[in-house]
């Protein structure tokens, strides 16, 4: 993975640096050397010449982005590492820290996470979530930092690009794009090991970490990582996990309490660590789910009857009731929760329960809509499959 910094026309030739001749350079030891190609000298000379390497701002001048439980937490300039197991939480702590950066006076967990600069502009690199799940998070994060659900999240300075479907390669060079588009003071990138062609290569996560340490410092940004663990166990997959483990300025774990829903937040700081940090996705009577509700250990924890209904309810809100049997058990596979029809039909049956669908038997088909009032399909009757 190749670090590339423009080579513009006001860059000095190897002559202006008077460099030497750096072709020689591992012949002495008999390696094959066909020369360093003189753009890349010269860029290097010129770095020499103005102390670029250098010419980063001072980290006791540079005031950490946030303040976690009365700790100073993520610094620009440098990288940060959000580890957790699949589904236990990476995604909801990273809108738990924007929420609290978009709004100035948006009080978060209680209070507990903070700006230390009041609104920031933030990049969201995706490469794991479909979109319709990603967009579904942003509308989370509005609501939480104190915006309508619908807001524009772009015009409040948070972009979110996804590069899921595209090669590691291209993932790369979109990011420092989109970094120098927007402009950013934190970069989250939602599964790095996605923007590598393997997190087992040595020399290829070597450089993945040189080139996130060179997009820091040369964009004025923080970093911030997310990284699965290795399944039952802490400690985070591959050479990827080695080289960030070495590199990170913050750490942060994650685990996820399956009795309450609680996401509970280990950190891991240079010099000092937070105190642990505990909240969930809230989902009161008669609101929507998706904000981040302020938890402390005085509220109550829902029980996972609750959370179960909260989830039907916020699927059969966002579905084109009334379809037949087939089309919404299509329509629920297509949301990624279920991979086939038999968990997908057996959610079917849970929502019955529950009342937030019912159903109506048309023939050799059933109708399902939502139970403010039974409206005729007009479309002709499909097959019923057997439950």
């Amino acid at each position: 993975m190749e670090q590339k910094k423009r080579v513009t026309e006001a860059t000095p030739t190897i002559d202006d640096a008077k460099v030497g001749n750096f072709s020689e350079i591992g012949k002495d030891s008999g390696e094959k050397n066909d020369g360093i190609a003189p753009e890349r000298l010269a860029e290097l000379a010129k770095a020499i010449m103005d102390e670029e390497v250098m010419n980063i701002p001072d980290e006791s001048e540079q005031p950490s982005l946030y303040n976690i439980n009365g700790v100073e937490v993520i610094s620009p300039c440098a990288i940060t590492l959000v580890t957790a197991q699949k589904k236990s939480g990476k995604s909801n702590f990273k809108g738990v820290l924007i929420a609290a950066g978009l709004h100035a006076e948006s009080q978060v967990l209680n209070g507990a996470v903070r700006s230390n600069l009041g609104r920031l502009g933030f990049l969201d690199i995706d490469t794991e979530q479909p979109k319709k799940d990603a967009r579904r998070l942003l509308r989370r994060i509005m609501k939480t930092a104190g915006y309508e659900y619908n807001s524009n999240w772009a015009k409040y300075g948070l972009h979110c690009i996804s590069v899921k479907d595209y090669a590691a390669e291209d993932s790369r060079i979109m990011v420092e794009l989109a970094i120098v588009a927007h402009k950013p003071q934190i970069v989250f990138i939602d599964g790095i090991a996605d923007i590598i062609t393997s997190i087992n290569n040595e020399q290829e996560s070597v450089e993945l970490f040189k080139w996130l340490d060179y997009l820091s410092c040369q964009y004025e940004c923080a970093i911030v990582g997310m990284l699965h663990q290795n399944f039952g166990t802490s400690k985070i997959g591959g050479w990827a996990g080695t080289q960030g483990g070495k590199k990170y300025s913050d750490g942060f774990s994650l685990t996820k309490s399956k009795g309450s829903g609680f996401f509970t937040v280990a950190h891991e700081g240079r010099s000092e660590s937070a105190p642990d940090l505990r909240f969930r996705i809230e989902c009161p009577p008669g609101d929507k789910i998706g904000w981040y509700a302020p938890v402390d250990d005085t509220i109550s924890e829902l029980s996972e009857e609750d959370q179960e209904k909260a989830m039907y309810q916020e699927l059969v809100d966002a579905a084109p009731l009334p379809m037949r049997n087939k089309q919404f058990v299509i329509w629920l596979m297509n949301t990624k929760r279920w991979t086939s029809d038999s968990p997908a039909k057996k959610a079917l049956r849970k929502m019955k329960e529950y009342g937030i669908v019912d159903s109506k038997r048309e023939g050799k088909s059933s109708i399902w809509f939502k139970p403010s009032g039974i409206q005729d399909a007009t479309e002709e009757p499909l097959p019923l499959e057997e439950d």
